[in-house]
This record gives structure tokens, C-alpha cells and sequence, in this order.
């Protein structure tokens, strides 16, 4: 049996079966796999969850009654082999029927295995047909839920919202270093090529890293972003109130070594995982378990500076978590709204006078974002809009929001800078 496909199934069964996060899923099944069989495993992996919507409506044509549990699963990750590997036919076709012999019943081996090969028959032809309405083509072909892609079509249009669907992530590692690295120190560590970005000391490594320690962490371009403009204000005092993992409140920290940093969670394993980000980067920070819905009266106008990176739908980092795609539903983003405005509101409460309260994201939808900072400036008199600090993004500096996308090269966040005016 193909043992990168049978790790593959593994993650993906507990993906699809019991709702497990991708990450978690993957490292699973990485954690007793053979080392050539790695990079495959992680492929096929993220590849079928990215490609979800489309797989589906790959497998539906070919089948008179769209399968379900395993054999679906055993379908889509020939399927996507087929489509998007350079794998030959006959080996998807036979390993995958293989596989399906997990299944223990003849039949679903003779079905896999018949389906696959019609699969990869039309592929070879290029004779299989989108629908014709244009939203619901783009949805199948850039497998994007087709209710979140009607959203970006009204925040957006559908030009700047089919550049978000079909951007591509990056295939590098953004890595940030915790002294000045010189370019050729960063390739002598990892041995490979090392692309400088518009930061310093951060690099896009174009290969594999090693662990993670005190002298480099990886961390996303838009995430830094958020924790570079709150270190430009330069608060002797912060709160960084929904703060798992900690890449924002420790790097804020190592830009600013004088300021006072609180990180809370509402989980106490959550802020353990704080506990262990600042302990492997050597920095100090106050943490402790909070709900940031609930008012704190002893934290009531103590802080120079509030960051509320809130939870959210996530569709700015679908490159890292594809499964948001698959789980995530439009009914959610209300719910989520709804906790958005009541930590908005609560944490605002902290802000001393003349302080700043930023707000941030990773999502691209303008209801998450833009219309809630309209609405909280409407309801707060004491705020108004504030100036992003971030010479490095000429589009955002100088602005008071701002929304990074997918497809200008990093992830999709969404920040806010307000000042407490009176």
C-alpha cells in the first residue's frame, strides 16, 4: 500500500470524520511518517482540503449518487492527484483502489476504482463542464464557498474579488530573526535561498527551516504588520487582549523592551501557549485568563495602548487553514459579529485618555471589518480615527485602516487604528 496516501487518508478521515483542525490532522499523521513521504503526505493533504468545492464537483459528475465517509474521501484524494500531480494514471488509479480496501468491501474497491479512471479520462480530454453562471463557475474552479465569494463580490466587485479567490500562496517561510541577520547569515543557517521582505531582519526562506528557537520564529507579513504599528506608538503600557498564540505581544515586546505588555486569553491552555512563545523568545510579558466580553474595573483606563485582534471568519489565511473553506458558514459571521462588538466595546473601556485602541483581523469581509469600526465610531463619541504608522506599506501609511489581501502578497488581514480623544 501507498504509504503517503494512507497518512494522507489518516489526516483527512479525522478532518472530514470528526472536525479536526487541519493543523492538527496533519501533525498526526506526520508525527509516524517516513521522511519521504513527508512532503507528499502534506501535500495531498492541504491540496484536497484547499480544493474541496471542486473535487466534489469533479466526483459529482462522474457518479450517479455522490458517495459519502471514506469512499468519498478515498475518491478525492485520487481525484485530486489526477487533477493537480504529476503522478501517472495508473498509479493514483491503483494505489487509491488499494487504499480502499481499507473499506473491506469489494464493491467500493470496484467503485473507486471505475470512477477514478472516468475522472481521469475527462481530465485527459479537458471535456468536463463548469456551470455557466459566472459566480458559481469561479466557485467551482477556485473551489471558494459560493456564499463568501458573493460577499467579496459585493465588498469588492468581481474583479478585485476573483484576484482574491485565485491568488496563490507563497510556498516560502517567512521567518523573522530576533538580532540583525545579514542575508548570506540566513542562507549559511538554512542552507537555501533567502529573500529579504520589507522588514528587516525578515526573511522568505525558500526551503526547509529548522526548530524554531530563540534567535527566529516564524510569522506571517501581515501579522507583524498589525504588531509593528502598535510598537510605533511606542505605549508604555498595552493590552493585548485575545493574544494565542503571542507573535503579536512578543514582537511588540522585542521593539518595544521598556513597555509594559499584558496578553490575555479566555482559555488557560491558550495562554500557556502564550507563556511558552515568550519563554522560547526570552521576553517578558504579563498573561493571565480573561474573557474581554466581561469589564475588568481594574483595567479601566489603564492602558497607553489596546489591541483587539479579535476572533473571526479567518478567510484571510485559508493558505494555512483550507478547512475554514469546508466548515465555516455564512450564518456564522452574525454570531461572530455580535462577539467582534462585544470585545470591541468592553476592551475600549481600557484605553487611557489620549491612548489608542487598534483593532485587527484576518478576514476579508467588510461586515467583520470596516463596518465595525463605522458603527463603533458612531457609538463612541471619545474616539475618532487614528494614523497608521507603517512606512513600509505606502498604502497604508498614514491611513487610519487598512485591509491587506491575498492577492498583494500576504495574508488577509484587516487593521484599525482609533485614538481616545476625550
Amino acid at each position: 500500500m501507498n504509504t503517503a496516501f494512507l497518512k494522507s487518508y489518516e489526516a483527512l478521515q479525522q478532518v472530514y470524520g470528526s472536525g479536526a483542525f487541519s493543523t492538527q490532522a496533519l501533525n498526526d499523521a506526520l508525527a509516524n511518517c517516513k521522511a519521504k513521504d513527508r512532503a507528499l503526505v502534506t501535500k495531498v493533504v492541504y491540496g484536497v482540503l484547499d480544493s474541496d468545492i471542486r473535487l466534489d464537483y469533479i466526483i459529482a459528475r462522474h457518479v450517479k449518487k455522490m458517495p459519502k465517509g471514506d469512499t468519498l474521501i478515498f475518491l478525492k484524494i485520487g481525484a485530486y492527484c489526477l487533477a493537480e500531480l504529476s503522478i501517472p494514471t495508473y498509479a493514483v488509479v491503483n494505489d487509491v483502489a488499494e487504499l480502499a480496501k481499507l473499506s473491506e468491501d469489494r464493491r467500493i474497491v470496484g467503485f473507486v476504482n471505475a470512477t477514478l479512471k472516468a475522472i481521469a479520462k475527462t481530465l485527459a480530454d479537458g471535456t468536463l463542464e463548469y456551470p455557466e453562471d459566472e459566480i458559481q463557475r469561479w466557485s467551482v474552479e477556485y473551489s471558494y464557498p459560493e456564499w463568501a465569494l458573493r460577499k467579496l463580490v459585493k465588498d469588492y466587485g468581481k474583479q478585485k474579488a476573483q484576484q482574491i479567490i485565485s491568488a496563490k500562496p507563497e510556498t516560502s517561510t517567512v521567518v523573522r530573526f530576533t538580532a540583525h541577520t545579514a542575508q548570506a547569515q540566513a542562507e549559511e543557517k538554512f542552507g537555501c535561498t533567502c529573500v529579504p521582505t520589507v522588514f528587516p531582519d525578515v526573511y522568505r526562506v525558500q526551503g526547509k527551516i529548522t526548530r524554531p528557537d530563540e534567535t527566529f520564529t516564524v510569522q506571517s507579513l501581515s501579522s507583524m504588520a498589525i504588531a509593528r504599528i502598535c510598537a510605533s506608538f511606542e505605549p508604555k503600557t498595552m493590552l493585548d487582549c485575545c493574544s494565542a498564540p503571542g507573535g503579536k505581544s512578543v514582537y511588540v515586546k522585542q521593539l518595544c523592551p521598556k513597555a509594559d505588555i499584558t496578553a490575555c486569553d479566555i482559555h488557560p491552555h491558550r495562554v500557556a501557549l502564550i507563556d511558552s512563545y515568550a519563554k522560547r523568545m526570552q521576553i517578558s510579558l504579563n498573561t493571565c485568563v480573561a474573557d474581554s466580553t466581561v469589564f475588568d474595573p481594574s483595567k479601566e483606563g489603564k492602558f497607553d495602548l489596546v489591541l483587539c485582534d479579535v476572533p473571526c471568519s479567518g478567510f484571510g489565511v485559508l493558505d494555512n487553514h483550507p478547512d475554514i473553506k469546508i466548515f465555516r458558514e455564512n450564518k456564522d459571521i452574525s454570531e461572530l459579529m455580535k462577539l467582534q462588538r462585544a470585545i470591541l466595546y468592553n476592551c475600549s473601556r481600557y484605553v487611557a485618555e489620549g491612548g489608542t485602541l487598534v483593532y485587527s483581523t484576518c478576514t476579508v469581509f467588510d461586515n467583520e471589518n470596516g463596518q465595525q469600526i463605522r458603527r463603533f465610531l458612531a457609538d463612541n463619541d471619545c474616539f475618532a480615527p487614528g494614523t497608521i504608522d507603517l512606512p513600509q506599506f505606502p498604502e497604508a501609511d498614514g491611513q487610519s485602516t487598512h485591509q491587506f489581501l491575498p492577492c498583494d502578497g500576504m495574508q488577509g488581514f484587516f487593521v484599525a487604528v482609533l485614538k481616545k480623544v476625550k
